[in-house]
């Protein structure tokens, strides 16, 4: 007999994870408006978004504020998510691997549309692809599971070192570091031209150009294998249910360890580290190094974000003000594709075609308008379903049945 498993019920939902979603949706979209409003090579040559002082100041503090640390957070909650999702399905008597197979398949061909067709940085396919190889860490003891996660952390390390050595040995390469860079140029200059004024079919090639450069880049950059250590650090926490026995204590007493504290170093660090790359007037591969010190130093801050919000939760005022996080939260998928409908049809030629026109500033202050208004349309969204649209879509994919969009009449006297 086929076993029924259905999803996660309103009342069953944790609002601190929630909540964490809400808040990495505005990490997100303040690192991806980079993306979003200029060229993509950018990121890699340094190209400035404008050339006032409020322009530099925005992207010093997106660098250090921002950049780095929100995807692992999302990493987090997504592999924690699937070890929840791994044990409900056990628990109704279904087989977890083929559940999580199909729905990560889904979350694949999402992906893949959402790059094609929206915008070239969708994360959702290298999502689906190391959620399908961190299902095969689910059945490991959490001690091994610890160890594969040092391991994971530890390889990018060595292949960076082993990039800066080379990288020091041919610095002599003048001239061709020279043709590399009028070739990055030209490039992005193309891109302005193409996203800015050119036709659909011309930003459709070009996107796709870049979405496969980018994902081979993130590939061979060790930047995969940082997600798949923060998806084997969610299953871990959820393997030995940490946030069920936080949120089990009184609001009053959650706390994580040593929060605060990672807070400040993690705070004083990315600062100090993004103010030596911007303003230090360093050596390119003195540049190369402090920045591969920031995407280490990264996780201190993310963890004490993480501690912030949950040390905010603690307060019932600051619960009901941050309970709009948890509505969008709920609705992540759907924000993050909204995030790239609305910022293309802003930047690309087929709406507003600003393209290259926005510096860093302006884009800071349209990342906030964006998110406050996400914050307000779930909260008003979530009065009349109980699912986003794009969530209720992976769901009636996964479970291969028919799903209520409104609530059940009797779930509101469910406390």
């Amino acid at each position: 007999m086929a076993h029924v498993i259905q999803p996660t019920r309103k009342h069953d939902r944790i609002d601190l994870l929630d909540m964490l979603r809400g808040f990495a949706l505005l990490g997100i979209l303040l690192v991806n408006m980079a993306i979003f409003s200029f060229p993509f090579l950018a990121l890699f040559t340094g190209t400035p978004r404008g050339e006032g002082v409020v322009d530099r100041v925005s992207e010093f503090l997106i660098l250090a504020l921002a950049t780095g640390k929100f995807y692992l957070l999302f990493s987090f909650l997504f592999g924690l998510g699937m070890w929840m999702q791994i044990e409900r399905v056990e628990a109704a008597g279904g087989r977890p691997g083929r559940f999580m197979v199909r729905r990560l398949m889904i979350l694949l061909g999402l992906g893949l549309m959402h790059a094609l067709l929206i915008w070239n940085g969708d994360i959702l396919f290298i999502y689906a692809l190391v959620g399908l190889v961190a299902l095969l860490f689910r059945r490991l003891q959490s001690r091994t599971l610890l160890i594969w996660i040092a391991v994971l952390f530890g390889l990018p390390l060595g292949f960076t070192a082993l990039g800066l050595l080379l990288g020091g040995s041919t610095a002599g390469a003048s001239g061709e570091t020279d043709q590399f860079m009028a070739m990055i140029s030209d490039l992005e200059q193309r891109a302005i031209a193409i996203y800015g004024s050119g036709s659909w079919g011309e930003i459709f090639v070009w996107r796709a150009f870049e979405w496969i450069a980018a994902t081979v880049f993130y590939f061979f950059s060790g930047n995969v294998l940082q997600i798949l250590a923060f998806f084997l650090i969610g299953m871990y926490v959820g393997k030995r249910r940490l946030v069920q026995h936080l949120y089990e204590q009184p609001a009053v007493q959650r706390r994580l360890p040593f929060g605060g504290m990672c807070l400040a170093i993690g705070l004083v660090a990315n600062l100090t580290l993004a103010w030596l790359v911007i303003y230090g007037n360093l050596d390119s591969i003195l540049v190369g190094l402090l920045e591969q010190l920031l995407l280490i130093v990264a996780p201190i801050l993310t963890y004490g974000y993480v501690a912030m919000i949950i040390g905010l939760t603690r307060s019932d005022t600051w619960r009901r003000w941050l309970q709009p996080l948890a509505a969008a939260g709920r609705m992540a998928l759907s924000n993050y594709i909204g995030q790239s409908i609305i910022c293309t049809l802003i930047f690309y030629s087929y709406g507003l075609g600003l393209f290259g026109q926005v510096g860093a500033f302006n884009g800071l202050l349209l990342t906030f308008v964006i998110w406050i208004a996400q914050l307000g349309l779930s909260v008003v969204w979530l009065r009349f379903f109980q699912y986003g649209p794009l969530e209720w879509i992976w769901r009636r994919l996964t479970y291969a049945t028919p799903q209520r969009m409104t609530p059940q009449p009797q779930q509101s006297s469910v406390g």
